[in-house]
Order: C-alpha cells, then structure tokens, then sequence
C-alpha cells in the first residue's frame, strides 16, 4: 500500500479533513492534543466525537491544559479572578464531563508534581488516529487562540503508519512513554519519551550537519543545540534562513533569535501578522522534517514529541510552495548586530543553563 501524506496548512484545512474522518469512523478515533480548551474549538471537537458511530472514542490531553487556559496560568493572582478566564475553565470541565458520561473516555498525561522534571516534563504531542488506517500529527492544538495561529498537520493515510502511531497512543494511554523508530515509503517517524530525546533528534542534527546547500527552518522557539548546528551550517557555505514570528506568545524568544542570529550570522526573517506556530525545516530542498516538536530544549531533552522526516518529492515541493515561500515573503528582514561580550555572554548561559538541567532533570 502506497503511503499518501496530504500536508493541511493551517487549522481550516485540518479541521475539514478531520471533522470528514471522525464522521466516517467505525472502529477507534484516538485524540492526542497538548491542549483542549472549553471554546468554540474544543466544542467543535466535541461535536464530532459525541455524533461520531466508532465504538471506541479516546483523547489524551497532557496536564498543562488543566491548568493554563488561553496562555494564561488560572491560578496566578492575576488571573485567579478574571470571570472570562473562570468560565472558559467551568466551559472546558463541563465538556470534558459530557464527553465522558457520553462514552468518550479522557485521560491527562504527565500530572504536575514538585521535582523540576514533573514541572517541566510535558507530553507535547498532537496525535490522531482513526481507524487504524488514517493518522494526522503536527502541531495544532485544540484551543481558539491556537487555532488562529499559522501551523500545520500532516495526514498519513497507510495501515502500517497508523498502526505505528497507534501503539504509540495506546502505550501513553497506558502509561508508557516510548521511543521507537519506523521507516515507511518517503516517511521516517521518531516517537521521543522525555528521556532518551537525544536518539531521535540526533537524526536532525546529523541532517544538518550533512547540509551541502540550504537549510529553512520555522519554529516559534528555536535554542541551542539546535543553533550551533545551525551556525557550523553557515561556517561551511551552507544558507541558512530562520522563521520566526514577531509577535512571539513567549516574547522573550524574539530578542533571543536576534542575538543568536547575530552570533550565527544567520539570515533570519520575522513572520507578520500574527502568531506563527508551525516548527518544520527542510534541509537541502530534500528532506523535510516537521511533527509536534519544536528545534529547543525542551524539546530535544524533556518533553515527549513526533518527529517525522518526510523525503517524498511530492510533500517537499508542496512544503516550498505553500509554506516556505509564502512565509519568507510575509517575514521582515533583520538587520541583527551585538557586541562581543552579548554573544560570549549568551554561549555561557547556555551552557550554564545545559549544566542545571543535567543535575535538575
């Protein structure tokens, strides 16, 4: 069976397909989401669940959507009393109740605890699987504000894709983080488990090292070591070009991708009008790596992500005309500059940074 990857720009595009798939299935619609939010997004994923005829309905929702709701933490001071905040959290517990009282069972991955790991240690993955037979994975969440980003989902229609990522779902159902590593007709998935995230990324790492002419990247938050591949890249000859948005959810990550572009000399652009969410890069014009991850830390250290590296001709050139080029073309150029002492400052907490999270984690 010949592996048929459709790449859905944007949440639009996804929910359409995906609304089509739900209603279809007969057997299993399995949800992975790092957030579901009681909105006009959550409930129309509720809909869908609730009408659809499969006999077995889950979703997986990590710990984080329990207590972050619209980028906002519910229980900071600030917060604690915002009546629209209050009834967006009563809206989504009122679902979620539904939803289970209805035969949909619910499950939340990676409850908080004191240790800096339970902290920061989040199930980041977006994962469904329909069927056995259809998959859909990348970076959309089930939320209004994130709906509104650009981003992007793959879907994958092949048994035995599905079926990988299927084992996935139903191991984290269980409790069970996992790595692995499949190879299919133009496709390669990585599973990461929050503790040996270095196998799977070392497949990234070692295609930008391999970088003979261009590397496009397009991640909200990119860090180091993904930036000091990116700069060897760069030493070599190698063109490299950064999207990254402007209006960034976590701000900080704006100044950061300036110093780091100045220290790299990397041609970076940031994306207009709006938040941008989608984390993909293509190396070479050839190998096209997307899926729930993003090109930081956390990521490659302590988070549990899907990474798929896709080589299909087809995919690349549909990732270039309908991602890349129109993305470089609503990205401002930037002019980046700092001083000697930024640059050797920012190479320090990096590694001093590299060193807590070793001991921490």
């Amino acid at each position: 069976m010949t592996t048929m990857i459709d790449l859905l720009v944007n949440y639009n595009e996804f929910w359409t397909r995906l609304s089509e798939d739900i209603r279809s299935a007969r057997r299993s619609v399995f949800v992975q989401t790092f957030a579901f939010e009681g909105d006009t997004v959550g409930k129309q994923l509720s809909v869908a669940l609730l009408s659809s005829t499969a006999t077995d309905k889950r979703m997986l929702a990590d710990s984080f959507t329990r207590v972050v709701l619209s980028d906002r933490f519910r229980y900071s001071p600030a917060n604690f009393f915002d009546e629209g905040l209050r009834h967006e959290a009563r809206e989504t517990a009122a679902i979620m109740s539904e939803l289970q009282s209805k035969g949909v069972q619910i499950r939340f991955t990676n409850p908080y605890g004191l240790s800096p790991r339970r902290l920061l240690s989040r199930n980041h993955k977006k994962l469904i699987v329909i069927d056995g037979t259809t998959a859909y994975l990348g970076g959309i969440n089930f939320s209004e504000h994130n709906a509104a980003w650009h981003d992007m989902m793959l879907r994958i229609e092949d048994e035995k894709v599905a079926g990988f990522l299927g084992e996935d779902f139903l191991s984290t159902w269980a409790g069970r983080d996992r790595v692995a590593h499949r190879a299919f007709d133009g496709l390669e998935l990585f599973t990461a488990d929050g503790r040996a995230n270095r196998g799977a990324f070392q497949r990234v790492l070692d295609l930008i090292d391999g970088a003979q002419r261009s590397i496009f990247a397009e991640s909200p938050y990119i860090t180091f070591p993904f930036y000091e591949r990116l700069r060897a890249a760069t030493g070599r000859g190698v063109t490299v070009k950064i999207v990254t948005p402007e209006q960034n959810n976590w701000r900080g990550f704006a100044n950061y991708a300036r110093l780091e572009s100045a220290r790299s000399e990397i041609d970076l652009r940031l994306y207009q009008g709006g938040m941008s969410h989608l984390k993909a890069m293509l190396i070479d014009g050839e190998h096209l790596i997307a899926g729930s991850s993003n090109f930081d830390y956390l990521s490659y250290r302590i988070h549990q992500e899907l990474l798929a590296v896709i080589t299909d001709p087809a995919i690349v050139a549909d990732f270039s005309r309908r991602v890349m080029i129109p993305d470089l073309a609503n990205a401002r150029s930037v002019e980046c500059t700092a001083s000697t002492f930024s640059k050797q400052w920012l190479s320090w907490k990096m590694k001093l940074l590299d060193a807590a999270m070793e001991v921490l984690t």
